[in-house]
């Protein structure tokens, strides 16, 4: 196994199979001098909440692309986004952040979502066959995060390509000269128009999302103006295609187990658990990066201050030592002693899981309710996109004739 496994077309198309030898190969598997990964649950579950792991976006960058691309806008912003930082930063930022994100504010937004869904439905509905992720999925997380934000619908456009470069950013390949290029262009795009925005709304609260990050307040400390717009575009780059994937995948998982689909659509009252077990079996965010602090030993395996492992959490989720039959869709599975690594562990636990499961529910749900006969025209010829941690597929042609 190396590096190279995990940027090729049939891992795309289907990382299980090489994710089983994977687990086979050890706890920690060295793919090169200072690399490497995971797919076991209980190794995943222990390093996402081992303090002697961090993250390392910029020692990732340095590594990929050089000492010169540390100040590029592209990688600029990364370094003030919670998903980058390491305590005592990391606690300083969250603990902010959680006053907008806990579940008191973030349960507000249900039947924003549950309205966007609808409409969105209501488009597909007209048409005999659609495009759910042009229709559907793609445009749900930008409208509902617009709309809590309180910034015009329309804007949402100049979310759509920059989102998609910023993605690369997060991924474990290397970006070409071109996408750095563009990266960089999108980066500081995205900068002003937050900015111009974070000013406004300072002049003029209200009671949005943005306007409850400017208010919040712990110890005497407040976000500076940085790292709110940082944490804005995290949420349109990172909060948007996950959760556009999530919905796609849920939907391909289900119709690839009818049976399941049934149960789902027949039983609304299982939605929360249906959405749990379609994240295990296909999730949208398949690993997380992890550098070493400190030269420590983990898993028997010495590990270097600086070292990188990959966690796995695709691999993971399908780890038949904690999971039963784990490659079969079961949407009764049992959640009561166990959890996904879905969206990772520890104190880097993703900060917007609650958002993002509320629109996965909306959207299911509205096409469960809606649209219960609905058949995916592309099921057995589905083009997944073409990056290792990202999962999700370019088109869901729907055909309701």
């Amino acid at each position: 196994m190396q590096y190279s496994d995990f940027s090729t077309a049939e891992f795309y198309e289907n990382p299980y199979r090489l994710y089983d030898e994977m687990r086979r190969a050890g706890p920690l598997v060295k793919l090169s001098p200072g690399l490497f990964v995971t797919g076991r649950y209980a190794v995943a579950d222990r390093l996402v909440t081992d303090p002697r792991f961090g993250k390392g976006v910029e020692a990732s960058v340095r590594a990929r692309y050089g000492d010169s691309a540390i100040d590029q806008p592209v990688f600029r912003f990364a370094y003030q986004m919670l998903l980058s930082l390491n305590p005592p930063k990391h606690t300083r930022l969250r603990s902010l952040l959680m006053k907008s994100f806990n579940a008191r504010q973030i349960e507000r937004f249900r039947q924003v979502s549950q309205d966007i869904s609808n409409r969105l439905a209501d488009a597909v509905e007209q048409k005999g066959q659609a495009d759910l992720v042009r229709d559907f999925t793609f445009p749900l997380p930008i409208q509902i995060i617009c709309t809590i934000l309180e910034i015009p619908l329309e804007d949402g456009k100049l979310f759509r390509q920059a989102a998609d470069d910023l993605t690369k950013v997060l991924d474990v390949g290397k970006m070409n000269p071109e996408q750095l290029e563009q990266g960089n262009r999108s980066a500081l795009e995205l900068e002003r128009y937050f900015s111009a925005l974070l000013e406004k709304r300072r002049r003029n609260t209200g009671d949005d999302l943005l306007s409850q990050m400017i208010a919040a307040e712990e110890a005497g400390q407040h976000l500076t103006d940085e790292e709110i717009v940082a944490n804005l575009i995290l949420l349109f780059v990172a909060g948007h295609e996950t959760t556009t994937n999530m919905i796609g995948n849920s939907l391909i998982s289900l119709h690839r187990f009818p049976d399941q689909l049934r149960l789902a659509i027949a039983n609304p009252d299982r939605l929360p658990n249906v959405v749990k077990e379609c994240m295990r079996y296909e999730t949208s965010v398949q690993s997380f990066m992890r550098v070493a602090l400190e030269d420590t030993q983990a898993e028997g395996t010495s590990i270097s201050r600086g070292d990188v492992v990959f966690v796995w959490a695709g691999a993971a989720n399908r780890d038949p030592e904690m999971f039963d039959d784990p490659d079969t869709l079961k949407v009764d599975r049992s959640f009561k002693d166990i959890k996904t690594l879905s969206f990772g562990g520890g104190p880097h636990f993703c900060l917007g899981a609650r958002l993002a499961t509320m629109q996965i529910e909306a959207a299911l749900s509205t096409l469960f309710t809606r649209m219960p006969d609905m058949r995916i025209a592309n099921l057995n010829d589905l083009h997944w996109h073409q990056r290792a941690q990202l999962r999700g597929v370019e088109s869901l042609i729907v055909d309701r004739s």
